[in-house]
């Protein structure tokens, strides 16, 4: 039997706010240390690739690929792509490259590397540091995202008043994080965006990785699922989205196993305006090629 699902409404806690104000704050204080390096055998037709590194709030190091349209004046606008879950990057390929605009792929885990490593249970993070907000692994991805950006309004090729966030699943809810407290992000576009209503989430049998992690992860510790929620509602892109304040692309696929309909509905309707909603029919967890054309026509109606 088919159940009503109820959409989450915002419910940040009490101390939400000056959480991750302190969480931007210590971002902005980082250091900004990068290098370029340039392989030949990086590089497109259309753009030029470079591997982009830069020290983490952590100090330790991590890298990106950069990659420039090779016909289009500079200074010019440019998207940081956020990774989906896993400890690879996404790479620089046709759902990545854009004719207007450069790109920064980042990898939050490490180096860019190719080919990527595929997920295992044995490579998850999800529960790392689950214990509290301030020590949950995803303060640290936030603030790495942060400092990318960063990084990225530094380089001299880029336009650091048209600044995006984007990224598909775990890219698209860092995506909706940075479109709140990344006060360079002027456009956000979150693709299937997971991070998001883990009260439905979790809530229903696991039978496939990686949200599967929470599930081993509490019958091995023996942890009650309040109390995972209760560090995740830091960390539920439902809950950041009243302070997002830039425009927002939202995109929903309807076939997608694990980021439902709810999933979606529920943080768009917490977005302020101007705000868009994409609907994919016959679309899974997975790319589509009009993604990275509805991605240009969003950015240049909103920069």
């Amino acid at each position: 039997m088919e159940h009503a699902v109820q959409l989450k409404k915002p419910q940040p806690l009490a101390d939400f706010e000056a959480f991750w104000r302190t969480v931007a704050q210590e971002a902005e204080a980082t250091p900004v240390r990068y290098e370029r390096v340039h392989f030949e055998q990086d590089d497109h037709p259309t753009h030029q690739v470079f591997r982009l590194r830069w020290l983490g709030v952590d100090g330790r190091g991590r890298e990106g690929w950069f990659a420039i349209p090779r016909r289009v004046p500079t200074p010019m606008p440019a998207v940081l792509y956020l990774p989906g879950y896993g400890v690879s990057t996404v790479p620089i390929n046709a759902n990545t490259m854009f004719e207007g605009c450069i790109t920064f792929s980042i990898n939050l885990h490490g180096y860019a590397v190719e080919p990527n490593v595929p997920y295992s249970p044995e490579l998850g993070y999800f529960t790392r540091g689950i214990e509290s907000p301030q020590s949950y692994i995803y303060r640290r991805i936030v603030q790495d995202s942060i400092v990318a950006m960063r990084v990225l309004s530094a380089q001299a090729e880029v336009d650091s008043r048209k600044l995006i966030a984007a990224g598909l699943s775990q890219g698209g809810g860092l995506a909706v994080m940075l479109g709140a407290w990344c006060r360079l992000t002027r456009c956000v576009v979150a693709e299937l965006p997971a991070l998001s209503y883990w009260e439905y989430l979790l809530g229903r049998p696991a039978w496939r990785y990686p949200i599967k992690e929470f599930t081993d992860y509490m019958e091995r510790t023996g942890t009650p699922r309040e109390a995972v929620l209760q560090t995740l509602q830091y960390y539920d892109a439902v809950n950041h989205a009243p302070f997002v304040r830039v425009p927002t692309q939202v995109s929903l696929a309807l076939k997608d196993p694990g980021i439902r309909a709810p999933v979606v509905f529920s943080l768009y309707d917490a977005l302020p305006n101007p705000k868009r909603l994409l609907i994919y029919e016959e679309l899974g967890h997975d790319w589509h090629p009009e993604m990275r054309l509805r991605l240009e026509e969003w950015a240049r109606q909103s920069l």
